[in-house]
């Protein structure tokens, strides 16, 4: 439904419907894909202030996504943005840009830009085996219905490239960034210049020291956020190859599939 519905033409038709606030700042992707580390880097700015995993388009969502015609309605839009705008106040009052960095959120992407047209969106990607691993071993606090099943989780990101390659298309290449896991802690000074350029921000050299970032870390990966960048998890489904099952399925070309 969310791909038939939001074509370019709809985001070309309705563009004028939403707010002009650029404070939302919106870090998702896949779990584990790097979604922490990335908020952990922006919010050392001083300008940016770190939201965490906000409940918010999760909460409104889906009752937008069936509403038909109503959903467009321009009262509709206003109070969605105005309520969101509400919550971001109560975190950071002064800051220019905040965070959100559900990262399931790429489900609403298409609601989240129209509500917010000038919203930085950044994509946090990393090798689809190592990603979904990170989430196999995992213990949420959340627990994903997916995250226990190799073949679930197959499905799971199946669908989640699906979507993703849908929102490139339907979305102007200015609201939205890519960012590779792998090529960030590789080469972590362009990618974090990259990031904060995106952003709109003057450079700060506070954001290539993440782990020294003293917010309060309430994620899965709450103790990776006070080390320095490091590589070690890259490439780590090497280590359990013989025992990856369905998960081969996601291995691109270049890794053997």
């Amino acid at each position: 439904m969310l791909i038939a519905r939001c074509t370019p033409d709809y985001f070309r038709e309705h563009q004028a419907l939403g707010a002009k606030d650029e404070t939302p700042l919106f870090v998702l992707g896949m779990p584990r894909s790097g979604t922490t580390l990335v908020e952990q880097i922006l919010s050392s700015h001083p300008l940016v202030a770190a939201g965490g995993e906000r409940e918010f388009w999760f909460s409104r969502g889906p009752s937008w996504e069936h509403s038909g015609a109503d959903g467009l309605r321009p009262a509709v839009i206003s109070g969605l943005a105005n309520d969101y705008r509400a919550e971001l106040l109560q975190i950071a009052p002064d800051a220019t840009r905040v965070t959100d960095k559900m990262p399931h959120n790429f489900l609403w992407i298409g609601l989240i830009h129209l509500v917010f047209p000038r919203a930085r969106i950044i994509h946090c990607r990393r090798h689809p085996v190592d990603t979904c691993l990170s989430i196999y071993f995992t213990q949420f606090v959340r627990k994903l219905s997916f995250a226990s099943d190799r073949g679930n989780l197959v499905f799971e990101y199946r669908q989640y490239e699906r979507l993703m390659a849908h929102w490139r298309a339907a979305l102007p290449a200015d609201c939205f960034l890519d960012v590779n896991y792998e090529a960030l802690v590789a080469d972590r000074e362009t990618w974090t210049r990259r990031l904060v350029e995106f952003c709109g921000l003057d450079w700060d050299e506070a954001c290539l020291h993440p782990e020294r970032n003293r917010r309060t870390v309430n994620t899965a990966s709450m103790w990776q956020a006070r080390q320095p960048v490091y590589r070690s998890s890259v490439a780590r489904w090497r280590s359990y190859e013989p025992w990856l099952g369905e998960l081969r399925e996601l291995l691109p070309p270049e890794d053997g599939q």
